[in-house]
């Protein structure tokens, strides 16, 4: 009997993909041989051969900091702080003052940081150990998205997160209920169009069981507007630096941007970043919404 794959089912469905343009993209995941990768030849799009392998339980199960490979939550927010700063700093106008939930908060990296300049803060995570210790922190925390009293936020945010659900539509019609009128969501997933793409090594690396979707702009774009959310903007971002592609080119390894500081110039990222994006070769994609 075949794999179910909740993933091609949608995709089919919206029309994003067809039977005839899907092929093996790669043979295996980075922590499974019974996973692999498809992708769409004419939308782009990667996903994975099955998600049967992905429910609730897999996460709700997960003990500790083991997720995160850290023993503690401070080393935890140590490994992303980053991103979490960085997220901050791109979000904060729009977040200053209003009621937030992060949506699959995991350590809650962004609550600490948004806690002093938003309304309230709020947490959704499926992780029952971390739930627990956000909310021993004094952080409304909730299970799942459907767990949220209807229009109670303002902003919703979605970091790393719409990738790991095996019914991604409910996901955001769940989180449209939860925004008052004119709510925003916010969202940020990896991106199929990555340029390091091209490069097995970085496939074998990189490709994981929980990341069931690598959207598009234009398969974003679909999910949202099938889900009711207007004013949707998207745009690529870029998190790793030319030092750290460079790394990959040169050794077919991450972390480029510890070895190879002296391409850390910032005019020459600059451009690079500025190339990616034209080219939507971006790693990343940003979106923001309305309801």
């Amino acid at each position: 009997m075949a794999p179910s794959n909740r993933s091609k089912e949608i995709l089919l469905s919206l029309g994003l993909v067809r039977e005839d343009t899907i092929v093996p993209f790669f043979p295996r995941v980075r922590d499974s041989e019974e996973v692999s990768a498809l992708r769409d030849t004419q939308s782009g799009i990667i996903f994975l051969n099955r998600t049967d392998h992905i429910t609730l339980s897999h996460y709700e199960d997960i003990t500790g900091g083991s997720y995160w490979g850290s023993a503690t939550r401070d080393e935890a927010l140590k490994k992303y702080g980053a991103d979490d700063e960085r997220r901050f700093k791109q979000f904060t106008s729009e977040i200053s003052g209003k009621d937030l939930v992060d949506i699959g908060c995991g350590t809650g990296g962004l609550l600490d940081l948004f806690k002093p300049v938003a309304k309230s803060v709020a947490g959704v995570e499926p992780q029952a150990y971390v739930r627990g210790e956000l909310t021993r922190l004094g952080y409304p925390m909730y299970r799942l998205p459907s767990d949220m009293p209807a229009k109670s936020f303002d902003i919703a945010t979605l970091f790393h997160t719409l990738e790991h659900v095996a019914e991604p539509l409910e996901m955001l019609q769940e989180v449209r209920k939860v925004l008052r009128p004119g709510g925003v969501v916010i969202i940020e997933v990896p991106h199929a169009r990555d340029v390091l793409f091209k490069l097995d090594a970085f496939k074998k690396f990189s490709l994981w069981s929980e990341h069931l979707i690598l959207h598009t702009k234009e398969s974003l774009r679909t999910f949202l507007e099938k889900t009711g959310f207007v004013d949707i903007e998207i745009v690529g971002f870029q998190r790793y630096s030319l030092a750290n592609h460079i790394g990959w080119l040169v050794d077919g390894t991450p972390g480029g941007q510890e070895r190879l500081a002296q391409f850390s110039d910032s005019s020459m990222g600059k451009a690079y970043v500025d190339f990616l994006t034209a080219q939507d070769k971006t790693d990343t994609l940003l979106v923001t919404a309305r309801v």
